[in-house]
């Protein structure tokens, strides 16, 4: 089991050169004391549909969800999160309405717990994980057909950065019909965590002027953390997108010398997961309700006819 210890984090949310804002984060503040164990950043999808709406019920949903919960004290499992997630479907199902019809979002999800930090993400918004004197440990993997792409190598990663595509997310969360499936999120479990150690979550809009090099360079700098994030937010404040990000930074870690393992077994799977210490085990988690059947990585995309 572990005890992390997390500092004062960091937050910004920007227009952009936006009109609207569609990010959302929880908590929905500049700053946030040790005793917030998780965090959420999401970026509303749809445009005249509301993103927005959507963007704002997921992050509330999760809030409503966890923040009773003494998550220093409890191992936040999949089987958990699974629970979590329902509720932001659920709550989204309950906000859809004629006049959003078709809104959506991306989510990030950070929780420290005694087991110790679940990272899950739907869509292109980001996680990262950043040890200074080792540069990142994880990043999370987009959603995108232009990351799709990459991986099939079609493109370069070098393409991808400005590619015409990359408004298009292969995953979202919306509101769906009952003969349709939720889209699963990417969940990545690590007990490798130190002190000094970053975790970042960000919206797009971000990633459109800060590049994983510069990210590590700023979060390496011999200055304070709100300074960090100042200068991450001063170069994000001109981005053609909304932008948002959390800076959580670990003060502490306390953890027995023995590896210890954990397994978990999926509710919707027959895969066993073996989680061990110091190591990052990831798994797709779906939604327990409306599970009828699997299409493949694009049944989630979403064209999005609006400059992104």
């Amino acid at each position: 089991m572990m005890d992390i210890r997390l500092g004062q984090s960091y937050s910004f949310s920007q227009l952009g050169q936006r009109g609207n804002q569609e990010d959302s984060r929880y908590p929905d503040c500049d700053i946030s004391d040790e005793r917030q164990r998780f965090f959420v950043v999401c970026d509303g999808v749809g445009g005249n549909a509301k993103g927005e709406v959507a963007s704002k019920t997921v992050c509330e949903s999760i809030g409503k969800s966890l923040a009773e919960k003494d998550l220093s004290n409890l191992v936040f499992d999949n089987r958990m999160f699974s629970v979590v997630l329902d509720a932001a479907y659920d709550a989204l199902d309950n906000a859809s309405d004629s006049s959003n019809e078709g809104m959506a979002t991306t989510l990030t999800f950070v929780c420290f717990h005694k087991g110790g930090c679940t990272m899950a993400h739907i869509g292109d918004s980001r996680i990262y994980h950043i040890r200074p004197d080792k540069g990142i440990l994880y990043r999370s993997d987009d959603h995108s057909l232009v990351n799709s792409m990459v991986h099939s190598g079609l493109i370069s990663p070098e393409d991808a950065v400005n590619h015409p595509q990359s408004n298009i997310i292969t995953r979202c969360m919306e509101s769906v019909a009952a003969d349709q499936n939720r889209a699963m999120a990417t969940v990545t479990v690590t007990t490798d965590i130190e002190a000094g150690d970053y975790f970042f979550l960000c919206s797009d809009g971000v990633l459109h002027c800060i590049s994983d090099e510069i990210l590590v360079e700023i979060l390496s700098k011999k200055t304070n953390n709100e300074d960090k994030m100042l200068i991450i937010a001063t170069d994000c404040c001109e981005s053609s997108d909304n932008n948002t990000a959390i800076l959580i930074p670990i003060l502490e870690v306390c953890k027995e010398n023995k590896i210890y393992t954990n397994d978990i077994k999926e509710e919707n799977s027959n895969i066993t997961l073996r989680m061990d210490a110091k190591q990052q085990v990831s798994t797709e988690v779906v939604s327990i309700q409306k599970v009828k059947h699997q299409n493949g990585i694009f049944q989630k995309v979403k064209r999005l006819f609006f400059p992104k």
